[in-house]
């Protein structure tokens, strides 16, 4: 019964019926079959559509530099082998051969990875494709009014055609082997568990092809000794919301037999959920209302991945261009930057620009970059206008502030404070579309772990807070629009925004 029970659980359908009608669609997106589970990351690599692409090139460039060798023999010139028109006639025959060639491919087994183990089986497979790609043009092509010389053309096109083929794969090969690893990103992990699964799971980090691992530590309710040696042991399970909310962490692996600790895993999983903090498990036995997708670590095709955010080229594109356009507005704005620098130095005592500690993207601090719009002991001075605060929850406002300064209230009420943060832009650490940063005061104030989750994604200079009523908006309210604004997150959204960021600027509407 209870096997029965887990299997069921086990299921894709089963994760999906688990979710609220509005997330049932997101469950799996890239979910492979059980029998692709098994083959190498690498193996996937080297069969990927692109390669297929450049292998269809490296033929047409084979067959290409064949005519070329012929002309020569044939005593012409490269410029008069050029100056020919292609017929209609060879174009055809060239389109032939590519399909012709596609199903050699295909009939090979060249780009089936569970049929591809190892790179070694690329060395003779590759020529042996060749070989019978090369036999399918000769019969067919002329070049001119002369028939191709079977035997040197042949060897010409095969030995081409390989090398192209082969340069490829070692090229690929030499990527994710040599290269890739070298520019892996730092992420900060904790392992919930430490018997010998954690223990294992632990020592397979500094492996891992993406990602540079630290290890924070281990969580467990009943710590075993197996991973005494590798790392400290943080806490219970009970204790991982706090933990979470304490220590800039990236990732929950989840390490506990599934059976004994099924509530366990349970409760992990929605903790990490509500702190939009990406969970990877080693069954497809869970997933979250919040998840945006679920994949299979392509290091470990035993272990499910829950990605809280959206994560694919769509945000390579968005951080190309964010630095792109925060450039330009730097470069198009820097008249208007050194005006206001200029006038804030003499309009009050103090630097021109204010840098306060925020935390951005995994509740990791950076320098904010605002030009000054108050007295230079302003945040001494915040503690004692406490009182005053105009906002519900953590956030602090105040509209008839006494610490701004006359510059600086004209600078607020028009955004222009915020142009500097441009910079923060053009260095990574904000997004132009995204969650604001908020300060550590606000942030220390923070009682509920679910609140945690618009960290989970780079902050940016306007949002859906900023265009929605700014800062008219009470906290919770802001909190929505945040994650909103994540779950529903495109580079459209962010277009959108930033028009409307635009009218809202103009207008004034609700900032101070």
């Amino acid at each position: 019964m209870a096997d029965d029970l887990l299997k069921a659980l086990k299921s894709p359908a089963h994760a999906a019926s688990q979710l609220p009608p509005a997330h049932a669609g997101q469950v799996v997106r890239d979910h492979p079959g059980p029998q692709s589970r098994a083959v190498p990351p690498l193996m996937r690599s080297l069969t990927a559509p692109a390669v297929r692409i450049i292998d269809q090139a490296a033929l047409t460039a084979a067959l290409f530099l064949t005519l070329i060798s012929f002309s020569f023999e044939q005593g012409q010139s490269l410029q008069n082998f050029l100056q020919l028109r292609i017929s209609v006639r060879n174009l055809g025959i060239e389109i032939g051969l590519l399909i012709v060639w596609r199903c050699i491919f295909w009939m090979a087994g060249l780009y089936q990875p569970r049929l591809n183990r190892s790179f070694a089986t690329f060395l003779w497979k590759v020529p042996m494709t060749v070989f019978f790609c090369s036999l399918t043009f000769l019969p067919l092509l002329r070049f001119g009014h002369h028939a191709l010389a079977p035997v040197s053309s042949a060897f010409i096109f095969f030995f081409t055609g390989s090398t192209l083929m082969l340069s490829t794969r070692i090229a690929v090969y030499t990527y994710e082997e040599r290269i890739r690893p070298a520019f892996r990103r730092r992420r900060t992990v904790l392992i919930c568990g430490t018997g010998i699964s954690a223990r294992t799971l632990a020592l397979q980090l500094p492996q891992h092809p993406d990602f540079r691992y630290q290890l924070a530590g281990f969580i467990d309710s009943n710590p075993q000794p197996d991973c005494s040696r590798i790392a400290a042991v943080l806490g219970g399970i009970n204790e991982l919301e706090s933990i979470l909310m304490r220590l800039p962490v990236d990732e929950v692996m989840v390490a506990l037999p599934i059976k004994s600790h099924f509530a366990e895993v349970e409760e992990i999983v929605a903790i990490c959920g509500r702190a939009g903090i990406q969970t990877q498990y080693s069954l497809e036995l869970f997933t979250s209302e919040v998840a945006k997708n679920l994949t299979v670590d392509p290091a470990n095709n035993s272990r499910m991945v829950l990605e809280m955010v959206h994560q694919d080229h769509r945000l390579v594109l968005k951080g190309t261009l964010d630095r792109i356009l925060s450039t330009l507005g730097l470069i198009v704005l820097s008249p208007l930057l050194l005006a206001i620098a200029i006038a804030v130095k003499f309009s009050s005592p103090g630097p021109v620009f204010f840098v306060q500690q925020r935390f951005g993207l995994g509740k990791r601090k950076f320098g904010m970059i605002k030009f000054r719009t108050m007295v230079v002991d302003a945040e001494a001075r915040q503690a004692d206008l406490e009182h005053l605060n105009e906002l519900k929850g953590p956030t602090f406002k105040i509209k008839a502030d006494p610490r701004v300064t006359r510059l600086g209230a004209f600078l607020r009420k028009t955004s222009l404070d915020e142009l500097p943060q441009l910079i923060n832009v053009l260095k990574g650490d904000m997004s132009l579309v995204g969650p604001r940063p908020l300060p550590t005061r606000d942030v220390d104030r923070f009682s509920e772990a679910w609140l945690m989750r618009r960290f989970s994604v780079k902050p940016g200079i306007t949002g859906l807070w900023q265009v929605s009523g700014r800062a008219a908006a009470d906290f919770d309210n802001c909190i929505k629009l945040d994650l909103r604004y994540i779950d529903k997150w495109s580079l459209l959204l962010d277009i959108k925004i930033l028009f409307r960021t635009i009218a809202a600027v103009a207008k004034g509407r609700g900032a101070y």
